[in-house]
């Protein structure tokens, strides 16, 4: 068995007498694949020739084609690459893996080997379809969404045949096409599980601090003012006002206030009484007697 998954890879690099082995097939994506045979090495990525097999690591590789397209090759998964003189049509060999086509195709008639079967893919189409070989030679196809183009299966050792319409799927098994069943829908590349990205710890928005009351800046000057109230009283004497204005003084430290001011008048008067009988008259009145004696003399 293992013998014959030999010869069909040799198989599929000299099945055509027009193969030429310095056509460039594409240029190949990957982290870790590895290609044995010719090589270009490019800005980009990596240019395979025909005669070529690539091999990839524990990630998908992708195969850009020269022509258009791609091809998918699945982890862990042996390909290898024969294209025309023209490199115009491609001949792809697989033992056991997966891999994904997509790509258009005019004019040209591809092949893709494996063990038990030989795929053919006729122009004018676009083929879109995933492939996946188990080593007890179980076999799937899948159509993927854009293919619009048929896909004709054949045995490599018997005379049976089947035809891949677009919107089906199939699974041969034991490298068998009677009995053929409905592929599962893991056939092809296994989905990559992309990690939910963890919600972000929601951080407390910082709290709002009261907001300082500008302080004046001090200017030098001093302001003081006095609240107080005063009693009028008409009978008592007059004083001289201006020495109770230069008797206002100041404790040292501003805390205290001494005023010594004549007390003022708020609004109207009212008239004073006449002295009462026995009663002394009031300073007015004896400064006006004594003015009268002083020129009666």
């Amino acid at each position: 068995m293992e013998k014959k998954r030999w010869l069909v890879l040799a198989w599929a690099l000299l099945a055509s007498p027009t193969l030429h082995a310095q056509n460039t097939i594409g240029e190949v994506f990957a982290s870790d694949a590895s290609v044995r045979g010719s090589v270009v090495l490019s800005g980009n990525g990596m240019g395979v020739l025909s005669g070529s097999q690539v091999s990839a690591g524990d990630a998908a590789a992708i195969l850009k084609l020269a022509r258009g397209g791609e091809v998918r090759i699945c982890p862990k998964t042996n390909v290898s690459l024969s294209a025309d003189a023209n490199g115009k049509a491609l001949v792809l060999g697989m033992n056991q893996g997966a891999l994904e086509v997509d790509y258009p195709l005019q004019g040209a008639t591809d092949s893709l080997l494996t063990p038990d079967f030989r795929l053919q893919l006729i122009s004018p189409g676009t083929f879109h379809f995933a492939i996946s070989v188990a080593s007890s030679g179980d076999t799937c196809l899948r159509t993927l969404p854009g293919n619009d183009a048929a896909v004709f299966v054949a045995e490599m050792m018997g005379t049976e045949s089947y035809q891949l319409t677009p919107g089906k799927s199939v699974l041969f098994k034991a490298g068998k096409i009677s009995g053929a069943m409905e592929a599962p829908k893991t056939c092809g590349c296994p989905e990559i599980k992309v990690e939910q990205p963890k919600a972000a710890l929601e951080v407390p928005a910082p709290m709002e601090t009261a907001k300082e009351t500008p302080v004046a800046r001090e200017t030098g000057e001093e302001h003081m003012q006095v609240d107080t109230s005063f009693v009028y009283r008409g009978t008592q004497t007059v004083q001289d006002f201006s020495m109770a204005v230069s008797r206002l003084s100041r404790s040292s430290d501003n805390s205290s206030l001494a005023v010594a001011l004549m007390p003022t008048v708020h609004g109207p008067v009212a008239a004073q009484p006449t002295t009462p009988q026995g009663k002394k008259p009031g300073v007015i009145r004896r400064f006006a007697g004594f003015v009268a004696r002083l020129f009666s003399n």
